[in-house]
C-alpha cells in the first residue's frame, strides 16, 4: 500500500548555499522529517498565483496538507491596519497569503486532513473570519516565553481542552514546546473551537469540529519532529491514510 502524500506549504525567500545566493523556495527540514517519520510522503508546495486561482490543481493527488510557519499575514485580510512590528505585506507574501487561503478552502471542501503550524493557525483563524492580535505585548502578555528574540525559541507549557481532537493527540498538556511568534488570536473564527491554551491563558491550539481532521497549533512541533512533535504529524498522516483508503 502506498504512503499518503502530504503537501507542505513552502515559501519564497532569498537564500544562500554553497556558491549560490539566489531567490529560492524553502521550508525548514523539520516539516519534511515530521511527515516522513510519520509514514507520509512529503511534497513541497511553492506559492504561485496560478495555485491561488486553481487550488484543486495543486491538491489533486494529495491526501493531506500542512500549513507551515512564516511571516505575518497581511492585516488587511482581517480588516485591520498594519501596526508597528508587523511584517510588511510584500508582493511575494501576498501571493503566499492568497495561495494558502485558497488551498485551505479547497482542502476544507474536500474534507482533506489539515495541520496548521504557527502562521498556519493564524491563517486558519482568519480564513473563518477571525482576527489577530498583532503584538501579544499589547494584550498585556510577556513576549519572552513566546519569542525571546528573533531566531530563537521560547519554551512554555500548553494545556489542552478535554474532549478535543488536540487532547486526544497530545494528552492533557505538553511541556516545553518550541515557540516563535509575536502574534496571536483575538477573535476566534466562525465554527472553530479553542483546544489549547498557553501558561498565560493565550490561545495555542484551535480545531474545526465539522471536519474529520482540521487542527492547528501556534508552536513549532517540527522542531521536535522525532520527539514531542511526532504525535501531531502522526495524527495528520493517519487521518490522511484513512481518507485515502476511503476514496480507494
Amino acid at each position: 500500500m502506498s504512503r499518503p502524500r502530504i503537501g507542505i506549504c513552502a515559501y519564497r525567500t532569498h537564500a544562500r548555499w554553497t556558491h549560490w545566493d539566489l531567490e529560492a523556495t524553502v521550508i525548514p527540514q523539520g516539516y519534511v522529517e515530521g511527515v516522513r517519520l510519520a509514514g507520509g510522503v512529503p511534497i513541497l508546495l511553492p506559492p504561485t498565483p496560478e495555485g491561488a486561482e486553481d487550488p484543486a490543481e495543486v491538491l489533486d493527488g494529495l491526501d493531506g496538507l500542512v500549513l507551515s510557519g512564516g511571516p505575518d499575514l497581511n492585516p488587511a485580510l482581517y480588516g485591520a491596519e498594519r501596526e508597528e512590528g508587523t511584517d510588511e505585506p510584500t508582493p511575494e507574501r501576498q501571493i503566499r497569503d492568497a495561495f494558502e487561503l485558497s488551498l485551505l478552502r479547497e482542502a476544507r471542501r474536500r474534507q482533506m486532513p489539515v495541520l496548521g503550524i504557527c502562521r498556519g493557525l493564524q491563517l486558519m483563524n482568519v480564513e473563518r473570519g477571525g482576527t489577530l492580535v498583532q503584538d501579544v505585548t499589547r494584550a498585556d502578555l510577556d513576549l519572552a516565553p513566546h519569542r525571546p528574540q528573533l531566531g530563537t525559541y521560547g519554551r512554555h507549557r500548553v494545556t489542552t481542552e478535554s474532549g478535543t481532537v488536540t487532547a486526544s493527540v497530545l494528552g492533557e498538556s505538553v511541556d516545553d514546546i518550541h515557540s516563535h511568534h509575536h502574534q496571536g488570536i483575538a477573535e476566534v473564527g466562525e465554527g472553530l473551537i479553542v483546544s489549547g491554551h498557553a501558561h498565560d491563558g493565550s490561545i495555542e491550539a484551535i480545531e474545526d469540529p465539522s471536519q474529520p481532521f482540521c487542527m492547528a497549533v501556534l508552536w513549532h512541533p517540527e522542531e521536535a519532529a522525532a520527539g514531542a512533535g511526532a504525535p501531531l504529524f502522526k495524527a495528520l498522516v493517519d487521518a490522511a491514510s484513512q481518507g485515502r483508503n476511503g476514496r480507494s
